[in-house]
């Protein structure tokens, strides 16, 4: 009986010990894999950052071709490669990136094309493209000028004056109401001057082409305490899906479109181009002691443009440039696989 039971207790320690080198092998086995899970995503984040980091050089330089290292980044390293699809075209590229670390890579291949857009030609200070209908009403001490000015304000020479409103409208339907006290000016021999011209550029495809290369936000009130529409030293392009209210001393610099109606008050700033756009009726309105530096659009089938207070919508080729700094040059992943 002694035996069998030793026996037993033999057997049992023997099944024991296998069953915790297994468990051990296995808990290793885990550990091995979770280690080449983790190495092989570090190494697939440091593949796309460094697309990420060639597309903003390729901004600066579009001439950027060839094989380039990163030795340092997210403790691994990088290795890209920059071509151009059609040899002596740089209207799309090709970039790979591979991605090291700790022994795993990851290999990501891109298709980059070149943003052509070009900010269309500015007509007037206020450009409202509407189909049917537009509706002007200015009042106060308000001013709408398309007298180009910098961003301090001052003249410019020579300057590159446009009209104070431009107003497309092939069959106009529009009610103008321009008070007394407030001033509205610029290239037209008349004030104030509002012109219709036969035609505006097509700001809406612009905007589409521009909302792949925005920051993109909803519909909200933005203060003094809203995320940034970009700065004078670092401008933007911003798009805002609804409509939208700028109010308080905020302030925003560089191309901003808002898919929806839009209203400035307080003492909102902006410099650059204002975009606010829609397939029905779009308005934006301007209070208080609100300035923009640049040009607004208002593109959509029945437009309006109010204006009160103090506000300012100056025309500024200054700005406008400064806002087109943020489109020459980009390029924009058309495709990409691993």
């Amino acid at each position: 009986m002694g035996k069998v039971a030793m026996l037993s207790v033999l057997t049992l320690l023997f099944v024991l010990g296998i069953v915790g080198y297994s468990l051990n092998r296995r808990t290793s086995d885990a550990v091995k894999n979770y280690a080449g899970y983790y190495e092989d995503d570090v190494a697939r984040n440091i593949a796309t950052s460094a697309v990420e980091i060639y597309i903003l050089k390729l901004k600066d330089d579009q001439t950027l071709l060839g094989n380039f290292t990163i030795p340092a980044i997210m403790n691994g390293e990088a290795t890209v490669n920059i071509s151009q699809k059609i040899p002596g075209n740089s209207d799309t590229l090709l970039m790979t990136s591979v991605g090291i670390y700790n022994g795993a890579t990851d290999t990501v291949r891109n298709e980059l094309y070149a943003v052509q857009g070009q900010i269309p030609p500015i007509l007037g200070a206020v450009g409202m493209s509407s189909g049917k209908s537009a509706t002007i009403k200015i009042s106060g001490n308000a001013l709408t000028s398309g007298q180009d000015v910098n961003l301090n304000g001052t003249p410019v020479s020579p300057a590159h004056t446009v009209a104070g409103i431009a107003i497309n409208l092939t069959n106009p339907s529009n009610n103008v109401s321009i008070s007394a006290t407030a001033s509205v000016t610029g290239n037209g021999a008349v004030s104030p001057d509002t012109e219709r011209v036969a035609s505006l550029p097509d700001y809406t495809s612009f905007a589409d082409e521009m909302i792949r290369l925005a920051k993109v936000y909803t519909g909200q009130t933005f203060s003094t305490s809203s995320p940034s529409l970009g700065t004078d030293n670092s401008p933007q392009i911003s798009y805002i899906t609804g409509n939208s209210t700028m109010s308080g001393t905020f302030s925003g610099s560089g191309i901003l479109i808002v898919n929806g109606n839009l209203t400035m008050s307080g003492q909102f700033t902006f410099h650059g181009l204002i975009i606010a756009y829609g397939n029905t009726n779009i308005s934006i309105q301007t209070t208080g002691q609100s300035k923009v530096y640049g040009a607004m659009i208002i593109a959509g089938d029945n437009t309006s443009y109010s204006q009160s207070g103090n506000s300012t919508i100056q025309y500024s080729s200054q700005a406008l440039d400064d806002a087109a700094s943020q489109v020459i040059g980009r390029y924009l992943i058309a495709d990409w696989w691993e």
